[in-house]
């Protein structure tokens, strides 16, 4: 597939939400002398006496030290990204990302899908067994389009559950929608369904009454659900599953929540 571009409302998004995490976390190195390793902390929220000048050295194997290897390694490892991410942004754009008003308020939220409902959400709630299930990285999964769907959500760092479970109040039923998508940035999540046999009568009858269902429920296409319809079921198009979640991702980010900074002086 061509190369994942992040619409820019989802680009300014991460920018800013990686950058706040950046700040929480304590900063620092590793270094390597007379054979022993060192992390440097070069920073930490908790303790203002370091800095650049004054860093706390410490051997990655002492107890305090491994603490510290451990947060450093994930600010290493999260200040790498976000550098990737602004070098994308900067190379695409030619303004200055703007700020982000945290936390993004929806402007309208039926069944409170937010990191907390998804927290709360069981997979594999799902009792169909397929006679050849596909094997994958994250599991057993019904088809090999659900894992090559699976892959891509893990490579746009969207987490996912396989199978939860949805009571419909209006038509009475209980289904197992494909994943629960959480787009923790915006405090978001939506169901997933990928349809891909709608070839064959019995399937596509059985996916309309399921959108029906979704509907008079109040979950909105593209928001509290996102359908990835695929006319070619032998052919999975991974660009346009990506364009489908990044799309409805980019929609959940109001326009106001965007903070432009200006380039001109008052006069």
């Amino acid at each position: 597939m061509n190369k994942i571009v992040l619409p820019m409302k989802v680009h300014a998004v991460k920018l800013e939400y990686q950058r706040l995490e950046l700040e929480k976390m304590p900063h620092g190195h590793f270094k390597m002398k007379n054979g022993r390793k060192y992390v440097y902390v070069t920073y930490d929220p908790q303790n203002a006496k370091l800095n650049l000048r004054h860093p706390s050295r410490l051997l990655v194997d002492s107890k305090r030290g491994k603490e510290y290897a451990d947060s450093v390694s994930r600010y290493l490892e999260l200040k790498q990204a976000y550098t990737n991410l602004l070098n994308e942004w900067n190379s695409r754009y030619s303004v200055t990302p703007p700020g982000v008003s945290f936390p993004i308020i929806q402007f309208s939220d039926p069944h409170k899908m937010n990191n907390e409902f998804y927290k709360r959400q069981k997979a594999l709630c799902g009792e169909y067994t397929p006679k050849c299930p596909t094997v994958s990285d994250h599991g057993e999964l019904k088809s090999k389009n659900e894992q090559m769907g699976a892959d891509l959500l893990k490579q746009m760092g969207i987490p996912f559950k396989y199978e939860p479970e949805v009571s419909f109040v209006n038509t009475e039923e209980v289904i197992d929608p494909d994943f629960l998508i959480n787009f923790f940035e915006i405090d978001r999540c939506a169901y997933l369904e990928i349809l891909g046999m709608n070839d064959k009568v019995d399937y596509s009858v059985r996916t309309a009454a399921k959108m029906n269902s979704f509907s008079k429920d109040t979950y909105r296409p593209g928001r509290e659900v996102i359908y990835v319809i695929l006319y070619d079921k032998a052919n999975f198009d991974e660009d346009y599953f990506v364009s489908q979640i990044l799309t409805a991702f980019n929609n959940m980010i109001p326009d106001s929540a965007l903070v432009w900074k200006s380039d001109s002086c008052a006069g």
